[in-house]
């Protein structure tokens, strides 16, 4: 008599919208210590503090990036 495997259940990770620092300076291509800095002046993304831990939410980073979006238009009238 041959016994059958346990069926072995794979648990799938979340993937969640919101990043660590080290995750969202990345994702904004600057430093880390950039983002801390705009953090502590006010000038950065919205973020959030789960259980004393800095994250920020994917759509709020597309937001700050998208503020500070230049056409990339050069003005040749001069």
């Amino acid at each position: 008599m041959t016994e059958k495997p346990a069926m072995m259940h794979t648990i799938r990770p979340v993937e969640s919208p919101f990043l660590t620092t080290r995750e969202a300076a990345n994702y904004l291509r600057v430093s880390e210590r950039t983002l801390q800095n705009w953090r502590y002046a006010n000038l950065g993304p919205i973020y959030r503090k789960h259980v004393g831990i800095v994250v920020y939410h994917v759509d709020d980073l597309l937001r700050f990036s998208e503020a500070g979006h230049r056409s990339g238009k050069a003005n040749y009238d001069t």
